[in-house]
């Protein structure tokens, strides 16, 4: 592909030729000739063409900087949170895959490249009565030049349209490999010994606790969307069950897919601590994961329950194989 340059002028054939040469260019038509994003063939990268003030539908598109350099962004009218296009831009990495903007002041004028955007955050009430989703971008290539500033007649703005600053942040888990299951030597008796955890009636700390497990099997629910949206299984996202919401005795608590479209079945356990945290896990989820054939431990750590971020590891198959078991309480009967 040819190298832009930033800030020069480009057309939008000329555009066309450089992110599609092998397909068929049409002007004033089509998805390089008239719309107002495209999606490279066989990619996940994107071309953003914005026109500032364009009328469609009735709508004007209201779009702008602000001056730390994001850029509010609006798809068009019939795009909802559900369309395909728009699930894959809240779900881009900048750091996999690119989206170029390109922008005029005019109809009459070609556009400047403008260099390449980052994702900060959508507003999670817009694509609604055909209204457009309002994205926020942060623009990697920043600050725009005064010259360009100017022939588009910008003026940068304080603030963000639908968030507060601080709530822009990468938000999400960083997936690292599991620890290693440490192998204990038995000498003697093959007897597993008991050793009680106290654990006194603490409703604050039992709160606390389930807001981390909460926030874990959110944060695990995302992740699988953005997997299945690079993986091309867009379709499937609708049908992941947050299933610990309505029966807590399934002995998992989320239903998902794999990247071939198989239903994986996801027990998620969370803490703020470090990696190398124990955590409690129930007979049910321990004997469920013996009869189970996809099913997977996905461990949450080091959660920051501000920022809605954490680490995670993945283990597939039987607890008992994957982990050292402990046993903590009996249950006592007449």
């Amino acid at each position: 592909m040819r190298k832009l340059e930033l800030y020069k002028r480009y057309n939008r054939e000329e555009i066309h030729g450089i992110f599609s040469p092998q397909s068929k260019f049409t002007p004033s038509a089509g998805t390089w000739g008239l719309q107002g994003f495209a999606v490279v063939e066989d990619s996940n990268d994107f071309v953003f063409f914005v026109t500032l003030g364009t009328i469609q539908s009735g709508h004007t598109f209201d779009e702008g900087f602000t001056e730390d350099g994001v850029f509010r962004w609006q798809s068009q009218p019939r795009n909802t949170l559900k369309t395909k296009k728009i699930i894959k831009l809240i779900n881009h990495d900048e750091t996999e895959d690119t989206i170029s903007l390109f922008m005029r002041e005019n109809k009459k004028e070609d556009y400047y490249f403008l260099g390449n955007l980052k994702y900060l955050n959508h507003d999670r009430d817009s694509g609604k009565d055909n209204q457009p989703v309002n994205f926020n971008w942060q623009m990697l290539s920043w600050p725009m030049e005064k010259k360009v500033i100017s022939q588009l007649g910008l003026k940068l703005e304080k603030g963000f349209s639908f968030e507060n600053k601080s709530e822009i942040k990468k938000r999400g888990l960083e997936v690292s490999p599991p620890p290693e299951k440490k192998i204990k030597k038995r000498l003697g008796s093959n007897k597993q010994t008991f050793k009680s955890d106290k654990v006194f009636n603490n409703p604050e700390r039992d709160k606390k606790l389930k807001e981390i497990g909460d926030q874990g099997e959110l944060l695990v629910i995302e992740f699988e969307k953005k997997k299945l949206s690079k993986a091309n299984k867009s379709h499937l996202i609708d049908k992941i069950k947050h299933v610990s919401k309505t029966n807590d005795l399934a002995g998992y608590d989320i239903l998902s897919f794999d990247e071939k479209g198989d239903q994986i079945f996801i027990e998620v356990k969370s803490t703020e601590g470090p990696k190398s945290s124990d955590f409690y896990i129930s007979p049910g989820e321990v004997k469920r994961s013996n009869h189970i054939k996809n099913y997977f431990l996905y461990r949450v750590f080091n959660l920051d329950m501000k920022n809605k971020t954490g680490g995670l590891y993945i283990k597939k198959g039987k607890i008992e194989d994957n982990f050292n078991l402990k046993p903590t309480g009996y249950k006592a009967s007449l």
